[in-house]
């Protein structure tokens, strides 16, 4: 090995590390909150098939309007680690103060849209008894949004520091507190009337704000906040100063993942027509392979702070390191999900449920999932790369053709229709479809970002 292919090698083994410590809370932060959606899913099939189809078309609906507040408010990471690594504090904190007055309309908002979801849910096709288990979880849950997006925007301001062990901590502390709380409304005790599924909701929301009222204590008390939060000096809203600068970011950003997000959640829309048994089965499907894209979404966002630091360092030799790292990274840990899922299914199904009918559905998607996840990795580590560089309307257009175009465009065709398949496929056409739309979008998106690096730092 020459000396330049040795210094890469370091170079690359240490932005390895770096990010492997930057990703790992991050993903043992986001399996706690996605463990949070799991535990909901779990007690309540516990209690019976609709319930377990309520929290699933629950949580469908619900996600996209989290979802789009979320993305919207990441744009903070890459805008703070890009101040960051110039050295300019001052617009780090003008950032923090921008984001979370954003954050109050967002989750205003997404609680106004999920009380009057009624119209949405007499067009489906649900029993009465999934009608009102869901109707009513959407309403009590929705009295958490504000709090959440709030704790959205203080977390991805002290990620994009380059610290994620306080996301870790907070998550935990969540989804401890998250299953007493749902046993407690779930299966009623004392007072408290047993609600079933719709008892997810309040216990969520709880979560939310207790969520938000930790992130408050740690980032006036830790030392590398402290000194960049000024609460004292809070400043008002400035448009061009700082909610355009997230705007611009952030929209395309939450555009992109509401399309993903969205194409399971119209799925669930669809599939409702097909019974309780089908709900269910796409549900616990979904439920596992949220969880495990945990983590090549934890190496994205790692990717994202690392690349944004380097952007804001102009540092062209450190950006490429960071993407090749992090790329490479996505890539093995889709591989060996892949083979996870495939080789595990049936263990996997049956933890959710003891449903015959749902099970053996379950297992089948899970194998539509483990052709994908290798695509879905890749995609997404892209996708990080590219926000770092403070680039997402491409991801925006590429993921809406992908997901809607390919994936939920095709997967109708082919679920309800004979036209590219003998016969329907039902749920199993839409899953082919997630197949295809995943590979399109990771090759796509790969195009974009080596595109964008060269462009970044040409001259």
């Amino acid at each position: 090995m020459n000396p330049a292919n040795r210094i890469f090698f370091v170079q690359l083994l240490t932005e390895s590390k770096l990010l492997f410590k930057l990703a790992l809370p991050i993903f043992l932060a986001q399996l706690a909150l996605t463990g949070l959606g799991v535990i909901d899913t779990i007690m309540s099939g516990w209690v019976g098939t609709d319930d377990l189809a309520a929290i699933g078309l629950g949580s469908s609906i619900m996600l996209p309007v989290f979802i789009f507040s979320t993305g919207v408010l990441l744009a903070l990471t890459p805008l703070v680690s890009k101040q960051s690594g110039a050295k300019n504090n001052a617009a780090v904190t003008l950032y923090l103060h921008q984001g979370l007055w954003l954050a109050i309309p967002l989750g205003l908002i997404s609680l106004l849209i999920l009380m009057n979801l009624d119209q949405l849910l007499d067009r489906l096709s649900l029993s009465e008894a999934v009608y009102r288990l869901t109707s009513d979880y959407l309403f009590y849950i929705a009295f958490g949004m504000p709090g959440v997006a709030l704790y959205q925007a203080l977390r991805f301001f002290w990620e994009g520091l380059g610290t994620t062990l306080p996301t870790m901590w907070i998550s935990f502390l969540a989804l401890l507190v998250n299953i007493p709380l749902n046993a407690l409304f779930i299966y009623g005790y004392g007072v408290v009337e047993p609600m079933g599924a719709a008892g997810c909701g309040i216990a969520s929301a709880i979560v939310m704000w207790l969520m938000f009222i930790l992130g408050i204590l740690y980032a006036v008390r830790a030392p590398l906040t402290r000194s960049l939060v000024r609460f004292k000096s809070f400043a008002w809203p400035k448009w061009r100063a700082g909610i355009a600068d997230i705007l611009n970011l952030g929209v395309p950003n939450a555009m992109a993942l509401i399309f993903e997000v969205s194409l399971f959640s119209f799925i669930a829309l669809f599939i409702a027509q097909l019974g309780a048994v089908v709900i269910a089965g796409h549900q616990v499907a979904i439920s596992f392979t949220s969880l495990a894209f945990m983590l090549p979404l934890s190496i994205a966002m790692a990717i994202t702070v690392r690349v944004g630091k380097g952007f804001g360092e102009n540092d062209q030799q450190a950006v490429l390191i960071s993407l090749y790292a992090g790329i490479g990274f996505a890539l093995f840990v889709g591989g060996a999900l892949s083979l996870l899922t495939y080789g595990l299914k049936e263990q996997i199904v049956s933890i959710y449920s003891k449903d015959q009918e749902v099970l053996i559905l379950a297992s089948t998607l899970l194998v539509y999932a483990a052709y994908y996840q290798v695509f879905d990795a890749i995609q997404v580590a892209c996708a990080g790369g590219l926000r770092g560089l403070h680039d997402t309307r491409v991801t925006m257009v590429v993921t809406f053709i992908s997901y809607w175009g390919l994936g939920l465009g095709v997967g109708y065709i082919m679920a309800f229709t004979d036209w590219l398949s003998p016969s329907p496929m039902g749920v199993q056409g839409f899953w082919l479809g997630i197949v295809m739309g995943l590979l399109l979008a990771a090759i796509l998106l790969f195009v974009r970002l080596k595109g964008q690096y060269y462009a970044k730092f040409s001259g």
